[in-house]
């Protein structure tokens, strides 16, 4: 049995990336990002799909990653956005990564690695402009790019930061931004030509023209999630990801029958229950018990009862015409009605980008590339 499956819209990917290359401007460059296995929508299909669109870097968190896309034979720019350890060295320089750097000790150890292979490394110096996570802080910022700069066979190509509030604060934001400047300025009385600086997240490329610089590293945002409601009139996004199963048994129950575990729902009249094969072990978050609903023929249909671990009961009592083997979509469009990710966060009490790693890491994919 085929429990359920996750759809995989490329074309959408590719219509994202140009909106939000209209909304930038053909000036600054692209670094979407793909991490977490291209948040869960499959590292390697959706890079080949940036590339072909006109993605000029990539940018992962682990040396891991950025070996796999090199081994299948993409050949862009990889840029290592958590640095890396001593161990990994000999991997930057095999497979041509972009490793982010901001510990003294690993960039002398990437110096040394360079003048042996009698190459030149890029590197982007990671600068904590407000995040509190990694990075060399920013009043720091000025001290650490002069003893980079001392290093022997490093080029540095930029500077890099995140935004902590971009989505809730634009006070604080700005803040960050004028942070950024102020290094920036650093580096050029420094006497360093920096050519790709980037700041700006999915919010940021959409919201905060000032935080553009070189470039920018799009995430939420290919992946068809708008990182501010506010944002939907100015760019056109497309879902990427549709998570679908089938009605595995129908049955009807009286009235005042309980539910599942714990018979967390009584049935307030008789009722007939759809039963789907997914549960918290297909990714299915156990808090949308009583609470999700899910798309049966075009029409929302409630989850009732705890969620099992395969097992999830649905009411269709108000929808006819249903028969096993019927589709069922648990996230994206059937008819007119659709569910998002970001009303499945709600109601689980989480964030969009954990609802599509969590589906996408748990479930077969099929890719459309011609919808």
């Amino acid at each position: 049995m085929e429990p359920g499956w996750i759809e995989i819209d490329l074309q959408a990917i590719t219509h994202n990336l140009k909106e939000i290359k209209r909304i930038i401007g053909k000036e600054i460059k692209t670094m979407p990002v793909v991490k977490a296995d291209a948040y869960g929508h499959g590292l390697v299909p959706v890079s080949q799909t940036l590339v072909q669109a006109g993605a000029d870097f990539l940018a992962v968190s682990y040396v891991e990653e950025g070996i796999k896309l090199r081994s299948a034979g993409l050949n862009v720019p990889i840029v290592v956005l958590l640095g890396v350890l001593k161990s990994e060295i000999e991997a930057i320089f095999s497979y041509k990564l972009t490793p982010v750097v901001y510990r003294l000790e690993v960039a002398q150890a990437l110096s040394k690695a360079a003048q042996r292979y009698k190459e030149i490394l890029p590197v982007f110096v990671k600068i904590d402009t407000g995040m509190g996570r990694l990075g060399v802080f920013y009043k720091e910022a000025a001290n650490f790019l002069k003893a980079l700069s001392l290093l022997p066979g490093l080029k540095i190509e930029g500077v890099t930061s995140h935004l902590a509030l971009a989505e809730t604060d634009k006070e604080f934001t700005q803040i960050q931004i004028q942070r950024f400047k102020t290094v920036l300025k650093s580096a050029q009385t420094l006497g360093l030509e920096l050519k790709f600086n980037h700041i700006a997240n999915s919010a940021a490329s959409l919201e905060y023209k000032d935080s553009y610089f070189q470039a920018v590293r799009p995430g939420l945002s290919v992946y068809g999630i708008y990182p501010l409601p506010s944002l939907k009139k100015e760019v056109a996004l497309q879902p990427v990801m549709s998570f679908k199963t089938r009605v595995i048994y129908l049955k009807w129950l009286p009235a005042r029958a309980g539910v599942s575990y714990g018979h967390t729902f009584i049935t307030p009249r008789p009722t007939k229950v759809a039963v789907i094969p997914i549960g918290y072990d297909q990714g299915l978050f156990r808090q949308l018990s009583n609470k999700g609903e899910v798309l049966i023929k075009g029409k929302r249909a409630p989850i009732i009862g705890t969620i099992c671990m395969h097992l999830t009961m649905i009411d269709v009592t108000s929808i006819d015409g249903i028969d096993i083997g019927e589709e069922v979509v648990i996230l994206g469009r059937q008819g007119e009605e659709e569910i998002t990710a970001d009303e499945i966060a709600q109601k689980a009490g989480t964030i969009s980008y954990d609802v599509l790693c969590r589906f996408g890491r748990s479930n077969p994919r099929v890719y459309l590339r011609d919808t």
